[in-house]
């Protein structure tokens, strides 16, 4: 496949200064990439003093943003727990055995993992009744007696929680699809001005696969195939093959018709999502493009609201990262919960191994690789220095694991990789 308009959106990046101005959750065989690396896993620091917490607050202060298939489920489970189980929108529910919350202070909503209030139909987000039903999802909320956006909760005085408190109850809901979707962050800006929000960065190719593997797995039209067989996998090579291909060229196609004068976000969301909102069928190659979303989201919030982690050091070193989160809300970290140090592996699913051509991975190397440098300055403009060293090194080992795992062993691991 050609990209015809690499070498003129490269140019565009300069022109506009962007420069300047294994992991063993998906791979089996990636457990040692921790050591390989001299354990560079620890969370980078965050940025800046964030505003504290208001201890009065109803409204949910810690929003999950994303990235789909980056350790967002994961996540919302160690710190939620398994009580009650969580129902997701396909009619599953959590299967994992029961945990207490990482920290009793940080809880999340009572009806399902992913609200989708900011994303799907955002008009709801300006209407007071939708609004009372959001705020409602959330434990210690009186659907009747609370007004959360004025700042009347009754849960406060019934706990005798005064402005100089800690926060009795952070709560938070995790939509992975918030972080891409084009009027996400607009909405929550306009609601919950004050609101703290992670996002976890996984490797794009990575994730890319991830991502289409799942939706795979759950279509219908290849539900009869036996997982692994060889008919199982020529249909899932086409599959994955044809359609990464075909979003590789829609998206190719949107940044050759880029102009000056208009954020590089604007003009991406016009050119793949319909007037409603809805993504016009390039989801998986989509959602990696970090730096148009991290664009769209710092255009409307300070980097001190934003908490970025890589996914494959969250994986690594999931309780550092939880520690962290604690005290990035400025809770007391002495209540956290010490029965919590192990964490399960979630959604782990099968790939055909070796069975994609090395065209296909140096089709999506080559696209990816200009963004990859443009999120890597992004956050260096930002203050997550530390962050980009991360990502460029664990974003390289899963990428070589991803590679040896899933292409054709004829195709040379060494004519695909970048240097990052």
């Amino acid at each position: 496949m050609a990209f015809t308009g690499l070498f003129a959106y490269r140019l565009l990046l300069l022109s506009q200064h962007w420069a300047a101005g294994p992991l063993s959750r998906h791979f089996k065989s990636s457990g040692s990439l921790a050591a390989a690396m001299h354990d560079p896993w620890l969370p980078s620091p965050w940025v800046g003093q964030p505003t504290p917490l208001d201890p009065l607050a109803c409204t949910p202060q810690l929003l999950i943003i994303g990235a789909m298939k980056g350790g967002t489920t994961a996540l919302f489970h160690y710190l939620n727990g398994s009580q009650p189980a969580i129902h997701y929108p396909n009619g599953s529910k959590s299967h994992v055995d029961f945990k207490p919350r990482y920290h009793p202070s940080i809880i999340g909503t009572h009806v399902t993992k992913e609200l989708h209030f900011f994303d799907k139909q955002p008009v709801r987000t300006q209407t007071p009744l939708y609004q009372q039903q959001y705020f409602a999802s959330f434990p210690g909320v009186d659907a009747l007696a609370d007004q959360p956006l004025a700042g009347r909760c009754s849960y406060a005085a019934q706990l005798g929680l005064s402005s100089s408190s800690k926060p009795a109850l952070v709560r938070m809901e995790a939509t992975a699809m918030y972080l891409a979707h084009p009027s996400a962050a607009a909405n929550v800006q306009r609601l919950l001005p004050q609101v703290r929000m992670v996002a976890l960065l996984r490797e794009p190719v990575s994730r890319a696969l991830s991502s289409v593997n799942m939706l795979f797995q759950r279509s219908p039209e290849y539900a009869q195939l036996k997982p692994l067989t060889p008919e199982y996998t020529a249909a899932w090579k086409a599959h994955v093959v044809t359609e990464l291909r075909r979003q590789l060229g829609i998206l190719s196609d949107c940044f050759t018709k880029l102009t000056m004068g208009r954020p590089v976000h604007e003009q991406i969301d016009q050119c793949v999502f319909t007037p409603t909102g809805t993504l016009a069928g390039v989801l998986h190659v989509h959602v990696g493009l970090y730096a148009v979303h991290l664009e769209r989201w710092l255009s409307h919030f300070a980097p001190e609201q934003l908490l970025i982690w890589s996914s494959n050091a969250f994986d690594e070193r999931p309780q550092q990262h939880m520690d962290q989160l604690v005290h990035w809300l400025g809770l007391d970290p002495a209540l956290t919960n010490s029965n919590s140090s192990s964490f399960e592996k979630l959604h782990e699913r099968s790939y055909p191994t070796g069975s994609l051509p090395a065209a296909l991975f140096q089709e999506l190397v080559a696209f990816f690789q200009p963004h990859n440098e443009r999120v890597f300055a992004l956050l260096q403009r930002n203050g997550y220095g530390g962050l980009v060293q991360q990502l460029r090194r664990a974003w390289q080992l899963e990428l070589a694991e991803t590679i040896r795992t899933l292409q054709d062993p004829a195709g040379d691991v060494s004519d695909v990789l970048p240097v990052m």
